[in-house]
């Protein structure tokens, strides 16, 4: 990348992403600095409801990009939809846009946006008193448990409607494999569940100074990566070889192997929901090479280190590469915050030498409730929203970089923006990405999980002994 685009990529995308990258965690119980999603976000707090509808300016996109397509927009003509949203930079993205959908259908928006743990528990709620207030809601790991409640509108009948959906217009196919998977409960489903707006991916950060002082190539495999480690840390004062999530959290440790562990050609559940895969050779392999690396190479309590604090120790300058995190790191680590912006090189995750490319990935999407009073107005929105005019135009104009779109990370001008290295890594991983399956407990077992594997880092139990409690502790809670 260039230093006017990467200049330019960090004033665009900088406050947004950084701002909402609490926003962007998976949940869990992690302790402080994050995981659970309860700190920093953007900097407002409590209940935010306000109405998109007013504007009198210039629209943001032009009508006519969406008016080509064989989709009747004025169907609910004067109708209202609530959107429940936690604050993310998706939101921060798409608002500016949000009077071109109102203008385009008549539709007026009302946001109700939230911190992630108070969103939890209203939208839960919401859907399980059969209120309805919320027409869109944002959703996360527990949409299998939603789907098994039958809180969520499958929007299948939708997509089948001829006055809602256009497929030539739309182009489903561009959307990434992944990314589908999960709006279909993660294979737990054969129905759309939500559309999915969001999508990071696991890659590698490493220091190109420190690579080029002691001649080291980028790894491909965990072999190699962890013989980087090792020179770094036997050579260099006040570096650490390495930094990853440590801490408990289903969006904390276990984020991290699950794309080791299905590398080593494993899988959380064998047999679902009878026989878990978390005691098989390849996960205990996988847990053995993430703890010792960070044992070995990693700093003091790495067992207890969240994804704040792996990007800052990075940004600080104190590791020389990060064991594989979120492509969303990279406005961080390269922007003005950090002190070795200038030499941040990205690439794809390592792998076993045998092994297979796989890294983890996660979306967010956007659902509606069997008891939303507008869930069709809400499907109109969620087309739009995910389209290929405004999400070109959230990537292009107003700073957005996690496209579900290939097109977007195809596109000359984004990858200009954003640098062509760190696009073209994106764009592969996410063509091979495979992310985490959540089953309707995922959230209960997989909690339980990332504590053991905390215990096997801090050195309280072995890499084998924790991961064979947890698939005992998975099995007992579905047979429980």
């Amino acid at each position: 990348m260039t230093e006017r685009n990467r200049r330019n990529f960090i004033k665009a995308t900088g406050v947004g992403l950084l701002g909402g990258l609490a926003g962007c965690t998976r949940g869990g119980s992690s302790g402080s600095g994050g995981g659970d999603g309860s700190s920093g976000g953007n900097g407002s707090s409590g209940d935010s409801t306000e109405s998109s509808s007013g504007s009198d300016g210039d629209l943001a996109i032009p009508l006519e990009e969406y008016q080509s397509a064989d989709i009747d927009w004025r169907q609910f003509e004067g109708s209202q939809i609530n959107i429940g949203a936690v604050q993310h930079p998706w939101v921060s993205a798409i608002k500016p846009a949000v009077p071109v959908f109102e203008e385009l259908t008549g539709i007026d928006v009302v946001w109700n946006i939230l911190p992630e743990q108070q969103f939890r528990t209203k939208r839960q709620t919401d859907v399980s008193t059969g209120a309805g207030q919320f027409d869109i809601f944002y959703m996360d790991q527990v949409v299998n448990q939603f789907r098994e409640e039958g809180w969520i509108q499958p929007l299948d009948p939708y997509f089948d409607d001829s006055s809602l959906y256009d497929e030539e217009w739309y182009q489903p196919d561009d959307l990434f494999e992944a990314s589908k998977w999960q709006a279909h409960g993660g294979g737990y489903s054969d129905s759309w569940t939500g559309i999915p707006i969001t999508v990071e991916v696991q890659t590698q950060f490493y220091r190109t100074d420190l690579y080029e002082k002691h001649d080291l190539e980028v790894a491909e495999t965990l072999e190699q990566f962890r013989q980087n480690a090792q020179t770094i840390h036997e050579n260099e004062s006040d570096v650490v070889g390495t930094v990853g999530r440590g801490q408990k959290g289903y969006g904390m440790n276990i984020y991290i192997l699950n794309t080791f562990l299905r590398e080593y050609g494993a899988e959380l559940w064998t047999e679902f929901p009878n026989d878990s895969g978390l005691d098989t050779d390849g996960v205990i392999e996988a847990a053995e090479w993430y703890t010792s690396l960070l044992q070995d190479y990693g700093p003091e309590g790495a067992s207890t280190q969240t994804w704040s604090d792996v990007l800052a120790t990075m940004q600080e300058g104190r590791a020389g590469h990060i064991v594989a995190d979120a492509n969303l790191f990279w406005p961080g680590l390269t922007g003005e915050d950090s002190q070795v912006g200038e030499d941040i090189g990205i690439a794809k995750a390592p792998r076993p030498a045998d092994g297979t490319f796989s890294p983890n990935a996660f979306n967010w999407q956007i659902s509606t409730s069997k008891n939303a009073s507008n869930s069709e107005q809400a499907f109109l929105f969620m087309l739009w929203a995910s389209s290929e005019p405004t999400n070109t135009w959230m990537h292009l104009d107003n700073g957005a970089a996690f496209s579900v779109r290939q097109s977007v990370w195809e596109n000359d001008e984004f990858r200009s923006r954003v640098g062509d290295n760190f696009a073209q890594v994106t764009l592969e991983s996410l063509q091979e990405a495979a992310p985490d399956p959540f089953d309707r407990k995922y959230p209960e077992w997989g909690q339980r999980y990332s504590e053991e594997l905390q215990r096997a880092i801090a050195g309280q139990k072995s890499a084998e002994a924790a991961m064979t409690r947890a698939a005992e502790v998975a099995e007992d809670i579905y047979s429980g």
